[in-house]
């Protein structure tokens, strides 16, 4: 094997093996009760929605999760701030080269500053900022069991 050879098998290997985005970090959460399993103890937890529910100004979200019927499951709702501190661990899966695997960075929390704001939450890296309502984020719904 002449080294040109070996050098493009060995950047093959990597690539193959997840150096070059392709695996994540981190494996998602187990799929139960119609989402991702967030947070589950004695029975009873809290499960994020696997599909996002678009890109949507605020009170577009909370009536997409409230409407949203996913496995015979309708009691969906828009996480709260407190709740996406939990959620963001769990989904902020990195690509080996960087970058979360979810198409936004920015979704919509529950909780409200004032009649014109809410929280938003960056999935990406944790932050969390207020915006206005009429923003479009992306909109992950929860519920619990």
């Amino acid at each position: 094997m002449t080294i040109r050879n070996l050098f493009i098998f060995s950047i093959l290997s990597v690539c193959f093996y997840g150096a070059c985005g392709q695996s994540y970090t981190k494996k998602l959460p187990p799929i139960k009760q119609g989402g991702f399993i967030i947070f589950e103890k004695n029975g009873h937890g809290l499960v994020a929605s696997v599909e996002n529910l678009g890109k949507l100004d605020f009170n577009e979200a909370i009536k997409a999760c409230d409407t949203l019927q996913v496995d015979g499951y309708s009691d969906w709702r828009l996480p709260t701030k407190e709740e996406f501190e939990l959620i963001h661990p769990k989904l902020n899966l990195k690509k080996v080269g960087g970058g979360s695997i979810f198409q936004s960075s920015w979704y919509w929390t529950s909780t409200e500053v004032d009649k014109q704001n809410a929280w938003t939450h960056n999935l990406q890296n944790g932050l969390q900022a207020s915006y206005f309502k009429d923003f479009k984020c992306f909109v992950k719904a929860v519920r619990s069991f």
